[in-house]
C-alpha cells in the first residue's frame, strides 16, 4: 500500500476541501447561538393535548404573534427541545411532554409573562421551564473566551509534540513534526466549520457553547491519532536510520492505519447512534463530532505523514 507515494493526489482532495470550505464560510457566514449573540430563550412543556395544536401543526406565526417575540433574522425562531408521548384516546391522537425553545431578541420578564400568557389560550396545559436572557456585552466575552480557549489549545499541542518528539533521529526534527501536525490540525478545522457554515444555511445549526466543545473535541482526537502515527515512524527512524525516509514513513502509516481506522470507526458508530436516537438539542453537536472524527482520521493517515516530506527531493 503506496499511500505517501500517493500524497499529491491526497493534497488535491484536501486542497479542494479546504477551498470549499473557506467559499461556504464566506457566501454563507455562521448562524450565531444566543451565547455568542445575546437574546432570549424561553423553553416550554405541552402538556396533554391535541397533537393539533403543537407549534410545527398550527404554525409558528401562531406563537410569535406578539411583537415581544421579534427575531433578529438569523437565530432559530423554535426548536423541539425534547421527544413527545403519544397517546390516542376517545379524543383522538394526543401528546404529552413536549418541549419546544423559541429565541428571540432580547424582553423584558413582563413581555414573557404576557407572551407566555397569550399562548396559554392555545396551550392551556402549559409549563415553563426556562427564561434566559444573554446580553451582546457577554455575548462577546464568551466569544473572546471561546478564541482565547482555541488558540491555546493549538499552541498547548505545538509545544507538546515538539517536546515528545524532541529526540528523533534526523532527516528530521521535532518541529517539523510538529508543524505537520499543525498543519492538519488546521486542515480539520477549515474543513470543519465550513461543513458548519452549510448546515447552519440550509438546517439551521448555531455556533454556540456546545459548537466549541466539539471544536476542541476534534483538536485532540485529531492530533492523538496523528501522534499515534508519528510515534511509530520514530519508532522505524530508530531502527532503520533516515536512509529511506519516504519508505519508512510509508511503512509507519501503513502499520498504524488499521488502528486508527478501527478506533474512528466505532466511535462513528456511536455519533450515528446519538445522531439517529439522540434529543433534537444535541443533534448539531453530535453532527460536527462525526464530520470531525472523519476528517480527523482522513488527516491523521493522508496529510499529517505526507507533509513531513514537503521540500524534500
Amino acid at each position: 500500500m503506496n499511500i505517501i507515494g500517493r500524497r499529491k493526489i491526497w493534497f488535491t482532495l484536501s486542497s479542494i476541501l479546504v477551498t470549499a470550505s473557506v467559499i461556504a464560510m464566506i457566501i454563507f457566514g455562521f448562524r450565531t447561538g444566543i451565547d455568542f449573540a445575546g437574546g432570549t430563550l424561553i423553553e416550554i412543556e405541552v402538556g396533554d393535548i391535541d397533537a393539533g395544536l403543537l407549534p410545527e401543526n398550527v404554525g409558528l406565526e401562531n406563537y410569535l404573534e406578539s411583537a415581544y417575540l421579534e427575531t433578529t433574522g438569523e437565530e432559530t425562531v423554535a426548536q423541539p427541545s425534547g421527544p413527545a408521548t403519544t397517546l390516542v384516546d376517545d379524543a383522538g391522537k394526543k401528546v404529552s411532554g413536549t418541549r419546544w425553545i423559541f429565541k428571540s431578541k432580547i424582553i423584558t420578564n413582563d413581555q414573557k409573562n404576557a407572551w407566555i400568557e397569550a399562548i396559554s389560550e392555545t396551550l392551556p396545559k402549559l409549563s415553563e421551564l426556562r427564561f434566559e436572557i444573554v446580553s451582546p456585552a457577554i455575548g462577546a466575552e464568551v466569544v473572546n473566551k471561546a478564541i482565547f480557549a482555541v488558540a491555546l489549545a493549538v499552541i498547548a499541542i505545538l509545544l507538546y509534540v515538539a517536546f515528545s518528539f524532541r529526540r528523533v533521529p534526523r532527516p528530521t526534527s521535532s518541529w517539523r513534526f510538529s508543524l505537520a501536525a499543525i498543519a492538519a490540525l488546521a486542515h480539520d478545522v477549515i474543513i470543519l466549520l465550513g461543513a458548519y457554515a452549510v448546515m447552519g444555511y440550509f438546517f439551521g445549526a448555531e455556533v454556540d457553547g456546545m459548537f466549541i466543545v466539539a471544536l476542541l473535541t476534534l483538536l485532540g482526537f485529531s492530533v492523538h491519532d496523528t501522534i499515534v502515527t508519528f510515534d511509530r515512524l520514530r519508532e522505524n527512524l530508530i531502527k532503520r536510520g533516515g536512509s529511506e525516509f519516504e519508505k519508512t514513513v510509508n511503512d509507519s502509516v501503513v502499520e498504524t492505519v488499521t488502528r486508527s481506522l478501527n478506533t474512528s470507526v466505532t466511535l462513528i458508530f456511536v455519533l450515528l447512534a446519538m445522531v439517529l436516537m439522540g434529543g433534537s438539542t444535541i443533534t448539531f453537536f453530535t453532527l460536527a463530532l462525526l464530520v470531525g472524527v472523519a476528517i480527523g482520521t482522513y488527516s491523521s493517515i493522508f496529510v499529517a505523514a505526507p507533509l513531513l516530506l514537503l521540500g524534500r527531493k
